[in-house]
């Protein structure tokens, strides 16, 4: 009879557990307007050294508030936005999102050292 109760609870946290809801979320640290580089294009970094680039990067300001949007993750800690040329910097994030993955996205501030937050569900 008490492995039957052992077995009826472990069985009951394990149903409990698959419908568990875990979420990721992370700084923004900068928000950018993205343009996707033709092949060849170069750039001068750090210490001289010349570099292809993929994607052009620039500061830009969006409007405040909250959606749910989809990411694809383009580089590290950046993400662009689907179907639009905005590109968001975390910070820490370790979240692949390979293909498109709908996210809460969170803008607070287009100002300062956090502008909001990015939500992985």
């Amino acid at each position: 009879m008490k492995h039957i109760k052992t077995l009826a609870l472990c069985l009951i946290f394990m149903m409990a557990s698959s419908f568990a809801f875990a979420e990721s979320s992370y700084d923004i640290s900068e928000l950018y307007s993205v343009i996707k580089a033709p092949i060849g294009t170069k750039a001068v970094g750090t210490y001289d050294k010349t570099i292809e680039v993929k994607y052009i990067l620039t500061p830009t300001k969006v409007d405040t508030g909250k959606n749910i949007v989809e990411v694809k993750k383009i580089g590290d800690n950046l993400y662009q936005i689907k179907d639009s040329e905005i590109c968001v910097e975390t910070r820490y994030c370790h979240e692949w999102a390979s293909f498109s993955e709908k996210v809460v996205l969170i803008i607070e501030s287009n100002y300062g050292y956090s502008k909001g937050m990015i939500i992985f569900a």
